[in-house]
């Protein structure tokens, strides 16, 4: 039982902390473009706990033994609709734009944006590995075909 909840606990480390990690770099590359040359401690710990909700929803929707038996289209586009609103809410309660404004139709536009390329990404991603896996069951069934 700790084996299992120490691998657990690992996993889930690893899954917050690249989630962590791509907050942290998406936050650098556009507040550069922006002329934002500082973070403040306050948003460090903001990515934080968001990376904290995107691994929980990381494995509420996509682990092996979830719950949730839903099409993939599906999971995407809960997942896609409640980090909106989760995204929406603290931009309110940490008044990183006001609604309206030049930002938030720009922080809307970029939200779309990454969430479009980063499933793009994984989907392409996932194909090519597809390909390979499959790519291997043919060559595995023809050397073993004469046995």
């Amino acid at each position: 039982m700790w084996k299992k909840a120490m691998e657990f606990m690992v996993d889930f480390k690893m899954m917050m902390s690249l989630f962590f990690s791509a907050g942290i770099i998406i936050y650098v590359i556009f507040g550069f473009i922006m002329g934002v040359r500082e973070i403040p401690f306050e948003l460090v710990v903001q990515i934080f706990f968001l990376s904290i909700l995107v691994t929980v929803f990381q494995y509420l929707f996509w682990n092996e033994k979830s719950a949730i038996k839903l099409s993939g289209a599906t999971k995407v586009f809960i997942q896609y609709i409640l980090l909106g609103f989760v995204l929406f809410g603290m931009s309110q309660m940490f008044h990183w734009f006001s609604v309206g404004s030049a930002t938030f139709y720009n922080m809307l536009i970029l939200y779309h944006v990454i969430y479009l390329g980063a499933i793009f990404g994984f989907s392409i991603y996932f194909k090519v590995l597809g390909m390979k896996f499959n790519q291997k069951i043919l060559s595995f069934r023809e050397e073993n075909q004469g046995k």
